[in-house]
């Protein structure tokens, strides 16, 4: 996370070991009280916990209905004045607006938010085993037991991208950057909430195919099924993009980057050259095609 944009207060210098520290005198054992205290605009922020979640007044908080809370999400804003929750269980991410100045305590004490994830990822499963795949933009993402979710050995994360399935449970993971690719077995029926709140995977592209060199220069060509939605990373003179086929070039350590709709249906470049090549999580090689 970049945290040269972000201004928070007391949170940013005892590190992750200062995450664990949960409790007070005046709180119940497994019951935790979160406060976002602003100091001027309006600073909007949003995170998830692992339990229940509701407003509160503690420590001299209001109550404001612009503040919402998702299941185990809450999403509001703060100026001058301060929000407060109790929840249970741990929390899981928290993301505020980086231009703005908050100080959040945990149970009275820095909450350390810049130290934690900015986002959770839940996918429920409704049954029908069903795999999934996604890449986080600007970031990785790890597994976790938020909301429930099991943590499957199964389910696997590279620098690449992430892949798993599930079936009649749900698998969570937190991120920080944004949710850049997503796609699943389309006869599976799943649903994918990011803070709470609708992913919109159905709008968001299938797949990240990623093109790292290995020190030569290596031209490639592909082709894909659907079409190109987005150019993340290249070399601009050197890619040719004409939808649904895209040529290009890496040398060195260099890294291209495209998002697409549908399924790979070509891919080359000399047999002599030997680039390392993600769709999504997947490892892909010209001889697949």
């Amino acid at each position: 996370m970049d945290t040269t944009r972000r201004r928070f207060l007391a949170a940013g210098a005892a590190g992750i070991a200062g995450l664990g520290t949960l409790g007070s005198a005046s709180a119940a054992p497994d019951t935790h009280t979160l406060t976002v205290d602003g100091f001027g605009p309006p600073t909007t922020y949003s995170f998830t916990v692992g339990g229940d979640l509701e407003k509160s007044t503690a420590d001299g908080a209001t109550i404001d209905r612009s503040d919402r809370i998702v299941g185990r999400s809450a999403h509001g804003a703060v100026g001058d004045g301060k929000d407060a929750y109790t929840f249970t269980g741990e929390l899981s991410s928290f993301d505020f607006d980086g231009l703005g100045e908050i100080n959040v305590l945990l149970d009275g004490e820095p909450a350390h938010v810049g130290n934690r994830p900015d986002h959770t990822l839940v996918i429920e499963g409704f049954g029908t085993t069903t795999p999934y795949s996604f890449v986080i933009g600007k970031g990785t993402a790890s597994q976790s037991d938020a909301c429930d979710a099991s943590v499957n050995d199964s389910d696997q994360t590279t620098d690449f991208g992430t892949g798993g399935a599930v079936r009649s449970g749900t698998d969570a993971y937190v991120y920080d950057g944004f949710l850049q690719s997503f796609d699943f077995d389309r006869p599976g029926e799943i649903n994918v909430t990011i803070d709470g709140e609708a992913a919109h995977v159905g709008r968001r592209p299938d797949r990240t195919l990623t093109i790292a060199g290995d020190g030569e220069y290596t031209p490639y060509e592909f082709s894909v099924s659907g079409s190109i939605r987005g150019i993340i990373e290249i070399d601009e003179e050197r890619a040719i993009v004409d939808s649904p086929t895209v040529s290009g070039a890496v040398s060195g350590d260099g890294r291209d980057t495209y998002t697409y709709d549908g399924d790979l249906t070509e891919l080359t470049y000399p047999d002599d050259c030997s680039p390392v090549i993600h769709s999504n999580d997947e490892v892909v090689t010209s001889t697949d095609y």
